[in-house]
């Protein structure tokens, strides 16, 4: 009987809560369910780029942008619900995608570079590119 008591007070309170909201609780209600909607759609794009992406550079700005996707996600369900759940969540996956983000332009990069042969180490001598000219080879300077 008393979970009874308890199950009809709190359905007369959330019926009290939804009645007193206001025009703007409303409408910004539906604007977050619109946001939902067209963030999960981008992720499904972004999904289909990261499986048919021709090169490794398009599967990473994929994988970025997924994660963005997932933040701006993440906040608006956080305003859906009207609790604050979710908001160290949201800190945790933004610090996890720009890891993520700067380990795959790593991956790339240096896959790139073994793929023209370059070697890491940086040359020196008079045969290096970054080496400026001499005074030994006459460039009017003493």
């Amino acid at each position: 009987m008393t979970a009874l008591l308890l199950a009809a007070a709190d359905a007369s309170a959330v019926a009290a809560e939804v009645s007193s909201r206001t025009v703007f609780d409303r409408m910004t209600l539906v604007m977050v369910d619109i946001g939902i909607v067209v963030i999960v759609a981008g992720m499904l794009l972004c999904i289909a780029r990261l499986l048919r992406g021709p090169h490794l550079s398009d599967r990473a700005v994929a994988v970025d942008t997924i994660t963005l996707h997932l933040v701006g996600l993440v906040v608006l369900l956080t305003m859906r619900i009207g609790r604050l759940v979710f908001f160290d969540g949201v800190l945790a996956l933004s610090l996890l995608g720009f890891v993520s983000s700067v380990a795959m332009g790593q991956y790339i990069i240096r896959k790139r570079l073994k793929e023209l042969h370059v070697h890491e180490e940086i040359p020196t001598g008079d045969d290096s590119p970054l080496a400026g000219p001499s005074a030994e080879k006459g460039d009017g300077h003493g």
